[in-house]
């Protein structure tokens, strides 16, 4: 059983009414197809719980649901809050849509509204340095001798917290396993790091830019790694609006696995051809004296923060959901 977030590692925190499984506030579960999830408080991410600590604690969860009100539900999901403060989210059947805005619409929101607080207190910082930076240049002469003793220190106050924060936000890494190591992927090796095209595996793999050099992934190691830094990329969260234009091509796609390829085959041919640019540019740059410079390999297009919004959205959630079948695929081998 564990007590942290498989994905920002953040705590699950415990509650007391399921005896069978004391972990999380918020415990999502279908007993049809026997999958149990906690759902994070920090980053709102579904973790799938093991196996062999699910079925008890689905059937206690069946009874609590239904001896409880329901708060709130559609045709086939149903919220209801247990004493101490416990919600117990039941998935019936629901069609894409309907189970993408209970899973994910709720993450991205709390993404959203934390990166709107984080803009709102680097902007208050930097009107208290600009208004500070203006009033020692009208104030008079006396107020000035005051000033000089106040004004740069909200000044410096100001720009000493844009400094911390963009060196924060920089040194930030996601852990990617990589062939049993821990690699750390920084804020610049994202932007190098883009989905490729593949003959082996499922038709597609990843090819990651990481504090030690470059590697392609295939297989489960790419659903892994891309999951994690799709959610760092798309740590800004999004809109409902946004939510719902996602979902939209998700289930306009033939297949979650077919949506993934042809990603993988967009970017791979933007990746490529970005590459053969780089190549001529910094030939000729080798052969002039007079030219710019070389190209930035971080400008890449192909990278992952670079991709459309709707898009990366989408492909966050159709790589989640291919995680999860993953691994109960993996639960249902022995049986066949």
């Amino acid at each position: 059983m564990y007590s942290a977030c498989l994905y920002c590692s953040h705590s699950l925190a415990t509650n007391e009414v399921i005896e069978a499984f004391p972990v999380g506030r918020r415990l999502a579960f279908d007993g049809a197809k026997g999958r149990l999830w906690v759902v994070c408080p920090s980053c709102q991410r579904w973790c799938l719980a093991p196996i062999e600590e699910r079925w008890e604690a689905i059937e206690s969860c069946e009874r609590e649901f239904r001896a409880a009100r329901v708060r709130a539900s559609t045709a086939e999901i149903g919220l209801v809050r247990l004493r101490e403060g416990l919600e117990l989210v039941r998935v019936g059947a629901p069609i894409l849509p309907e189970l993408a805005a209970w899973r994910y619409g709720r993450q991205f929101s709390v993404r959203r509204r934390k990166a709107i607080a984080v803009g709102i207190g680097a902007a208050g910082l930097a009107a208290a340095g600009s208004a500070a930076a203006v009033s020692s240049g009208l104030v008079s002469a006396w107020i000035g001798l005051v000033a000089m003793g106040v004004v740069p220190v909200f000044h410096v106050t100001a720009l000493a917290g844009f400094a911390a924060y963009s060196l924060v936000d920089g040194l930030r890494a996601v852990p990617v396993q990589l062939d049993g190591k821990t690699v750390r992927v920084y804020r610049a090796d994202l932007r190098e790091t883009h989905l490729v095209a593949s003959d082996t595996g499922a038709g597609w793999g990843l090819r990651l830019k990481h504090a030690y050099g470059r590697t392609v992934l295939t297989g489960d190691e790419a659903v892994r790694a891309a999951s994690r830094l799709l959610a760092r990329a798309n740590g800004a969260g999004a809109a409902g609006y946004m939510v719902d234009s996602s979902v939209r091509r998700l289930v306009e796609a033939p297949s979650l696995d077919a949506f993934i390829r042809d990603r993988a085959r967009h970017a791979d041919g933007i990746a490529s051809q970005f590459a053969l640019r780089t190549r001529e540019w910094n030939a000729a740059v080798e052969e002039s004296p007079w030219s710019a410079g070389k190209f930035d390999e971080t400008a890449n297009p192909a990278g992952l923060p670079r991709m459309e919004p709707a898009m990366r959205l989408a492909l966050e959630m159709a790589l989640h959901e291919q995680s999860e079948r993953v691994a109960l695929e993996g639960e249902l081998a022995p049986l066949l």
